[in-house]
């Protein structure tokens, strides 16, 4: 564990200078998004019209929604962890319904030990999904997600002096609420507060609603491969994943239109990071699936629990590979992860690889297996366009 969690922090991203400088008390991580009831049913394959698909296991009921799975698993992770940090507690801004829907995610929710800010109005966004073995397909009633706006989030809460941090989840699922991104992360930002962005997939398949002009104000920007790719608009062949030279030509792309720290998550080849400087990978354990709901949320609450407290990409990443890991070992994207199997998810990783190592520790890096060793050589800039297609 102490080779893993070795090296110094990269470094705090160039952000603008902050109105009042209230470090010194900043305990606080905001996330911002989507709040379903999920569904869960675990099929071997989709049912046809007509039919009737028999499944083994019985459906099972969750809280769920990128953000809500994102404060989950970040609250259980300040919870349990004996790391030194600043952080002391994480609330959601999202709207729940007055149903009994609603009225059951609120209490998962207070069970969970995260704080809710937010109205309960309407009816409560139900999401059924079918998980399978390498691959998951959605019906989603948007019902609260679809209403949530600026009007449901407490400015105050949120801008308060504790704030050090906002993550916007799911950002393409929250339509109502994207005309006030743009102001909600200029105002953090001149707060002090450092930014993260999850787009979640687009329904409608263009990528665009302000997306892109959101990016030079955002600190970090979380996706996977095939997000990645869809944001920079690259042709996809269908039920492929886009390969290790497609996601470097994203992340350029994404970097020339003002990201500053990209992480883009491989599934079971783990996750890489860059800037327009640094590049850094990180394998993941391989463990036997459960169900891979929430698994990008999970990875995404590890990396901002190591990311925040000393803008560490490196310890970020190794925290969100463990999370990712332990997700799907487990039923539900919103039960929160326990420590034992995110320990040992981290003590079975390698160190991240960053284009700044010395010869040795490169070497030991890309001593790793198969695709990891290919992510490794990306981040060192070695990876040539007949390798990178191994990466699908």
């Amino acid at each position: 564990v102490g080779l893993l969690l070795a090296g110094g922090a990269i470094g705090t991203l160039a952000t603008k200078k902050p109105d009042i400088d209230f470090r010194r008390h900043r305990s606080s991580i905001h996330v911002i998004g989507d709040v379903y009831l999920d569904m869960i049913a675990k099929v071997g394959q989709l049912p046809q019209w007509d039919g009737d698909t028999a499944i083994e296991l019985p459906i099972e009921t969750h809280a769920g929604g990128s953000a809500l799975n994102t404060a989950v698993q970040l609250t259980s992770l300040l919870r349990s962890r004996t790391t030194r940090t600043h952080i002391r507690s994480c609330v959601l801004h999202s709207l729940v319904g007055e149903d009994v829907y609603g009225k059951l995610v609120a209490e998962r929710i207070k069970d969970a030990g995260v704080v809710l800010s937010g109205p309960k109005i309407g009816g409560q966004g139900v999401c059924i999904c079918l998980s399978g073995q390498r691959d998951r397909a959605f019906i989603s009633y948007k019902g609260t997600v679809a209403r949530f706006c600026e009007r449901d989030i407490d400015r105050h809460s949120l801008m308060s002096a504790s704030t050090a941090h906002v993550h916007f989840a799911a950002y393409y699922d929250c339509v109502g609420l994207q005309p006030a991104v743009p102001q909600l992360m200029e105002r953090a930002k001149r707060r002090g507060a450092s930014i993260s962005l999850v787009p979640q997939s687009d329904p409608d398949g263009e990528w665009r609603s302000g997306l892109l002009e959101l990016l030079p104000h955002v600190d970090v920007l979380l996706c996977n491969q095939a997000e990645a790719a869809a944001m920079a608009r690259l042709p996809l062949q269908a039920g492929l994943r886009p390969t290790l030279e497609q996601v470097d030509e994203a992340i350029r792309f994404l970097l020339a239109k003002g990201a500053s720290l990209i992480v883009v998550t491989l599934g079971k080849d783990g996750a890489i990071a860059a800037t327009a400087n640094e590049r850094w990978s990180q394998p993941t354990m391989q463990r036997h699936i459960v169900d891979t709901t929430g698994a990008g949320d999970a990875f995404a609450a590890g990396f901002l629990y190591g990311w925040c407290t000393e803008k560490n990409v490196r310890l970020g990443l190794i925290y969100g590979c463990a999370c990712g890991a332990a997700a799907v070992g487990q039923m539900g994207g919103s039960t929160p992860l326990l420590s034992d199997a995110v320990n040992k998810c981290m003590l079975t990783q390698t160190p991240t690889a960053s284009s700044s190592q010395s010869g040795n520790e490169a070497g030991a890096t890309q001593r790793v297996v198969a695709l990891g060793r290919r992510a490794s050589r990306w981040a060192h800039g070695l990876l040539q366009p007949a390798h990178a297609n191994d990466l699908h």
